[in-house]
């Protein structure tokens, strides 16, 4: 990899590698907010019951749990780009089969194989663009790919509900494939092809031998945990078997993995040594703190205005819109100031804020108005904008090329555990206030501020974790290592190349850039 640019401009090849990468995740994720409205449409259209439709969803997030801890050796072994082309057709594939389905089960069979390739298209993007872009312009590329992420949210249920009305059930899954395939033409385009991993420490054995007993141990282990605490959310709590079977099923898989993997002589599937580096020790918990904030959240907003004001799933999508806004503006910020002013400042200014912005919600009443809540989810879009592009900076800050894929197969897991805990948790209380509270739009009101109080709470505790994460110094310190590193294994690589180049019988290899030269055409961004 050539040693990264100087200045603070963005080049135009890492802005054009984030477009063309953040395509794949755009897809993804539209297609999970668009599911989320026409679940009522599938169930009149076959005539299934919603617990049965619910799989729909419940099948791909199961298969995705299975799927994520792949990431990082797929990559290893078979090459960054291609592993991320192949998630992409298989979810395209998927896509069309969803839309052609004739059935509920023939549906929920289609979303797996749909599962099979999202679960590898967010972290294998994250770990190309950390690979191709490197620690000194991470935060400002996640910060651009951020922007068309953070209006999904509320742009999904808008085309959801068009899509059904205009068109028909079978849109929301063909929609994909336009997305799809110009993501396809445009990484192929722009994405530089990376060779497999040669193994680091184990050779080249060693990065294409997979990890059998680990993945026979983390990925159900996560299905489980997953699986759990959804039921959980569905039945009311922990106490019925339903949850606390898996949850405690998939906390002993996983225990079992975490001591396998700090004793096993292989490179594990999901690399725990990482944890010894306090700078991606540290952004990994926020990660997953910020998981269950952000997650949480997305489930509790648009519930309550439906069930408060009665709101359809498209209205209050769009009444949620300032916070999409607010995320947009603040985390395009986010990334031009990370490397100047640290991750510490931004993430607990973010967390400071989206915490006091949540405090409006925990006090709602009967006669609470949408308008007033406006200013309030504005506010927290900013926070929470402020927060994620600096974590994923600063967890890549201090890490070598070779482990950024297990990297970012790890930020995955625990930023979708994470998710999964903190809504399974707010859905315990919720459905737990609501049951004990008058049917009445006060008695509505009340279980929601009860369970937005948790939400705050929750948003808070990353306040004491983020007063780890590095300062102003400590980031310029680590980026400085990096760019010497980068530019001693340069060295180094140029010098075996020459060698190769001399040998008898064996032809020198042209050198084909890990990532754009440096005299690349810089753009603000």
């Amino acid at each position: 990899m050539n040693a990264q640019p100087a200045g603070d401009r963005l080049p135009r090849e890492y802005l054009k590698i984030g477009i063309a990468l953040v395509l794949g995740a755009a897809m993804a994720m539209l297609d999970a907010t668009v599911i989320a409205v026409a679940t009522r449409t599938l169930a009149e259209r076959f005539g299934s019951p919603l617990s049965t439709v619910a799989w729909v969803s419940t099948a791909y997030l199961l298969t995705m749990s299975v799927v994520v801890p792949l990431a990082g050796w797929s990559m290893e072994r078979f090459g960054g780009r291609r592993v991320w082309l192949l998630g992409v057709t298989a979810f395209l594939a998927g896509s069309v089969l969803c839309g052609a389905a004739w059935s509920i089960p023939s549906l929920i069979a289609f979303r797996v194989l749909q599962a099979l390739g999202g679960g590898l298209i967010q972290p294998v993007g994250q770990a190309l663009l950390g690979r191709n872009v490197g620690p000194r312009h991470m935060a400002r590329v996640m910060a651009v790919m951020s922007v068309p992420l953070a209006l999904l949210p509320v742009l999904g249920p808008a085309v959801g509900g068009l899509l059904l009305a205009e068109w028909g059930w079978r849109w929301i899954f063909f929609i994909n494939v336009p997305i799809g395939l110009l993501a396809i033409v445009l990484v192929r385009l722009w994405v530089p092809a990376s060779a497999p991993a040669a193994g680091s420490a184990g050779g080249p054995a060693a990065a294409a031998r997979f990890d059998v007993r680990g993945f026979a141990l983390i990925s159900p282990g996560l299905a489980a945990l997953v699986y759990g605490c959804s039921a959980a959310g569905d039945h009311g709590g922990f106490a019925s078997p339903a949850a606390w079977g898996p949850v405690l099923g998939g906390l002993a898989l996983v225990t079992a993995f975490v001591v396998y993997s700090l004793r096993t002589r292989i490179k594990p599937l999901v690399d725990l040594r990482l944890f010894r580096d306090r700078a991606f020790a540290v952004a990994m918990l926020n990660a997953a703190l910020m998981g269950a904030t952000l997650f949480g959240a997305m489930f509790l907003l648009p519930l309550y205005f439906q069930q408060a004001h009665g709101f359809s799933p498209l209205r209050a999508g769009l009444v949620l819109a300032p916070q999409g806004l607010g995320t947009a503006i603040s985390t395009f910020a986010a990334g031009r100031l990370t490397n100047r002013t640290g991750p510490r400042v931004l993430v607990m200014t973010g967390t400071a804020v989206a915490t006091a912005a949540t405090l409006p919600f925990a006090l709602v009443g009967a006669h609470t108005s949408a308008a007033a809540l406006a200013a309030p989810l504005l506010l927290r879009g900013l926070g929470l904008g402020l927060v994620m592009a600096p974590l994923i900076a600063a967890g890549y800050s201090t890490l070598r090329q070779e482990s950024i894929p297990q990297a970012t197969t790890t930020f995955n897991i625990l930023n979708r555990v994470g998710g999964s805990i903190g809504t399974a948790v707010l859905a315990v209380i919720l459905v737990r206030g609501l049951a004990g509270g008058a049917p009445t739009p006060a008695g509505v009101a009340s279980a929601y501020g009860a369970t937005f109080w948790w939400a705050l709470a929750c948003t808070a505790v990353t306040l004491v974790t983020a007063a780890f994460l590095p300062g102003a110094k400590g980031m310029q310190a680590a980026l400085a290592a990096a760019a010497a590193r980068q530019g001693s294994e340069a060295g180094a690589g140029s010098g075996r190349a020459v060698a190769d180049s001399g040998r008898p019988g064996k032809p020198g290899r042209p050198g084909k850039a890990a990532e754009p030269a440096e005299s690349a055409e810089p753009v603000s961004a």
